[in-house]
């Protein structure tokens, strides 16, 4: 990955307005998911077990001023908040700088003031690309964004390849951040710090990051000044807890209580429903990481790979199939 000069940004010559990065603490590693409405524990059992949060709930709705006050009241001084836009600005006005655009985007930034949040980040649908009108937008909505935050942008429309040249050049001179999902991409835009939204390789949102993925992002991560992950995968908590716990000791824990077969019953049982067919055991639970022995993690389809075509009536019965195969 390509590193900018970190905090040199002159004045473009291509008619921006440029904006130079805000202050980032130097070799600062942030780790969390996409919300805490799901922890037990809420906020505040949340702050106990990570140190960043990304807000989606400012994407759907608009956050009053007291309610961002109290979250930052909930948590420690050193827990870090990431805001998302609302989405009248990225999908209704489809990041124009219409009046109501304008509007909610001021008050998502004065939520990010108030939470001393280091990131505000721009999501716009993959059905805009941003061309010469959508990068004037933008230059108009980072002029707004409060000292000491930082602005992100998830081009949905560019995920997987180049941005538009036009857009990658406006980006680098605002300091606007390349928002990616580094399981999948790394950003194309250089800069100090790197913001990561991490979906994986699933549809909906449906896949867990194996030992191997989790070290690919800590490595894809590894040369920014600062760098934020955020984790939205169905089991964003648990991945969540994973990466910092390898973070911290190098060594990755369980995904489950158990190993081998029981491993995979533990991870069928909650929530696998019977009858049903190799395939569809395949396509809805495969994804899903199970402890093959205490040191090694796998997708739970390559023990449901092994079972022969056919339908099958109870877990038991999945089980009892690949019994005679390696148990571990």
């Amino acid at each position: 990955m390509r590193v900018s000069r970190a905090g040199r940004f002159a004045v473009p010559s291509r008619g921006l307005k440029s904006r130079p990065p805000c202050s980032l603490p130097v070799a600062r590693v942030l780790v969390g998911a996409g919300g805490w409405g799901y922890f037990s524990g809420g906020l505040a059992g949340y702050a106990r077990a990570f140190d960043f949060a990304e807000v989606n709930a400012t994407f759907y709705r608009r956050m009053s001023e007291a309610t961002a006050r109290r979250w930052r009241s909930t948590v420690p001084a050193s827990f870090s908040f990431a805001v998302k836009a609302h989405r009248d600005t990225t999908h209704r006005s489809r990041l124009r700088p219409t009046p109501a655009a304008r509007a909610a985007f001021a008050q998502t930034s004065r939520v990010a003031r108030i939470l001393r949040a280091p990131f505000l980040i721009l999501e716009t649908p993959a059905s805009l690309p941003l061309g010469r009108e959508e990068v004037d937008g933008l230059q108009e909505f980072a002029a707004i964004v409060p000292e000491g935050t930082r602005l992100g942008l998830e081009a949905r429309a560019h995920a997987g390849r180049p941005l538009p040249r036009p857009l990658a050049r406006a980006m680098e001179d605002l300091g606007v951040l390349d928002v990616v999902d580094l399981s999948l991409s790394v950003p194309r835009v250089p800069s100090d710090a790197v913001y990561t939204r991490v979906f994986g390789k699933g549809e909906f949102n449906a896949y867990q990051l194996d030992d191997a993925e989790m070290r690919e992002i800590d490595r894809a991560g590894r040369d920014a000044a600062t760098v934020a992950y955020a984790f939205h995968g169905v089991r964003m908590y648990q991945d969540a807890a994973r990466f910092v716990t390898f973070r911290r000791t190098g060594v990755f824990p369980a995904a489950t209580g158990s190993v081998g077969l029981d491993s995979l019953a533990e991870v069928l049982a909650p929530d696998a429903r019977f009858p049903a067919t190799r395939e569809e055991l395949v396509r809805d639970h495969g994804w899903k990481l199970v402890d093959v022995d205490a040191s090694t993690r796998a997708r739970a389809e390559a023990y449901l790979g092994r079972l022969p075509r056919g339908t099958y009536g109870t877990l038991d019965d999945v089980l009892t199939v690949l019994a005679p195969g390696p148990r571990h």
